[in-house]
């Protein structure tokens, strides 16, 4: 029998200001890998996404949020509201 690998935790992260990030932690929790700030959460999500793409083939398990950003709520536009979203990877 193999050895079961934990999975490598992927989550994308946002403030209240507008900035967006994606840190990385091992099967223990502890914080690996925070990337630069995004000013759009898709830009931090495609960047998370490529990360995953080249650890592969780890396991991960991928987090982020969907729905109005900070600042369009800040503007008025936001409408709906914001979910947070996992995914397995592998």
């Amino acid at each position: 029998m193999g050895l079961k690998r934990r999975p490598i935790y992927v989550s994308q992260r946002e403030n209240p200001r507008g900035d967006f990030w994606y840190t990385v932690r091992g099967g223990n929790g502890e914080n690996v890998l925070t990337s630069k700030m995004y000013r759009e959460r898709w830009r931090a999500i495609r960047a998370a996404r490529a990360f995953i793409a080249s650890i592969a083939p780890a396991p991960v398990t991928f987090t982020y949020w969907t729905g109005p950003t900070p600042q369009a709520e800040r503007d008025g536009r936001g409408r709906g509201r914001v979910e947070h979203h996992t995914e397995r990877i592998r």
